[in-house]
């Protein structure tokens, strides 16, 4: 399975920027002109059956600041948009490899909407996993919190990739909304065609966009559509501020035709990040407040729990449990409908 998917990065870039080794886990030089590298990658080799992400095989069509002309016409000649936001601890070439594979999942649903062309927004993860078995082997997951903070793991270098990554996401803000801003212009093409635009942001890439978000509304930016429906999933991102849920889901509700919160109080990735972050994570709950539907209203915002679906797909790690919206079919069936325009409103129980 051969996939196309346009990208943006505000990793460091090497050389010409066609390769993948070009790209690095940090930031390229501030307020410096070609900051953000836009091209064009080609992944071979998806396998759906397996859930493997394929091989970035070429990246063409590189230029500074913003999509070349070619690539702009080739991004909105076809079908819907979906933006992707990946997470934490992935590479450069983890985030575009991602990108492709969700696109072919979505598509794989049969529902005609969920077959979108793809851009992927990549922010500049060291992609340094680390396995909390190697931390606390043999401990149960039921006394984590307790376990994590007497062995002082949330002050640990094993710790440390996950906080470096944080700072990037949060960090990355700026080069976000220029992204986002850029590609209004391309998503008004899209619409104007009769296509829809949709927005996936997964675990550590909700961080990324809360920040933007925030960052957008105090600039003062249009607060016309950006996104036809917003999917959140797995979003490692806090549950409340300042006794509410946070201010960037209003945010992101005003620029969405409609916002879908995926959550699984059964994440285990996300208990790891409730215990490094010590407050509960958005997307093992949804917002504090979820029931206020003067926030919330149903048209507008659906909380979708997903906890009790049982994952019976290949390799089954602790990971596997924040990865659940690309390993259960029933996830991808849901999102495909939201992506069509359909799906109930309010809470969800899948």
């Amino acid at each position: 399975m051969n996939t196309t998917v346009f990208f943006a990065t505000n990793r460091q870039r090497a050389n010409d920027g066609t390769r993948a080794t070009d790209y690095a886990g940090e930031s390229g030089p501030a307020g410096q002109p070609g900051r953000i590298t836009h091209a064009m990658g080609f992944v071979e080799g998806t396998d759906l059956a397996q859930l493997q992400a394929g091989r970035l095989a070429s990246i063409q069509g590189v230029a500074a600041d913003d999509f070349s002309a070619a690539l702009q016409a080739d991004l909105t000649s076809g079908r819907n948009l979906l933006v992707f936001i990946h997470g934490f601890a992935n590479s450069f070439t983890d985030s575009i490899t991602r990108a492709a594979f969700n696109r072919e999942w979505l598509a794989a649903s049969g529902v005609a909407a969920a077959d979108c062309s793809v851009v992927s927004f990549s922010w500049p993860s060291r992609g340094v996993v680390v396995d909390p078995a190697d931390i606390i082997g043999g401990i149960a997951m039921g006394p984590l919190t307790l376990a994590l903070k007497l062995l002082g793991i949330t002050a640990s270098p094993l710790a440390q990739a996950y906080l470096d990554d944080q700072a990037a996401a949060a960090a990355s803000a700026a080069d976000l909304v220029s992204f986002l801003d850029r590609l209004r212009p391309s998503f008004a093409k899209v619409r104007r065609r009769g296509g829809r635009v949709f927005l996936l942001a997964h675990s550590m890439g909700n961080w990324a966009m809360e920040h933007a978000l925030n960052r957008w509304a105090a600039m003062g930016l249009p607060r016309s559509i950006l996104f036809d429906e917003a999917i959140s999933v797995s979003a490692d991102s806090p549950y409340a501020e300042n006794g509410v849920g946070p201010a960037w889901l209003g945010h992101l509700g005003q620029l969405s035709g409609r916002v879908s919160l995926y959550h699984s109080a059964g994440d285990q990735v996300l208990r790891l990040s409730q215990v490094v972050n010590d407050l509960q994570r958005l997307g093992r709950s949804g917002p504090t407040d979820r029931t206020d539907q003067a926030r919330y209203p149903r048209d507008r915002c659906r909380f979708v729990d997903c906890e009790n679906l049982a994952d019976t797909g290949p390799g089954l790690s602790l990971d596997s449990s924040h990865q659940f919206y690309r390993r259960i079919p029933a996830v991808r069936d849901d999102m495909a409908r939201v992506m069509a325009g359909k799906g109930a409103g309010g809470r969800v129980v899948l």
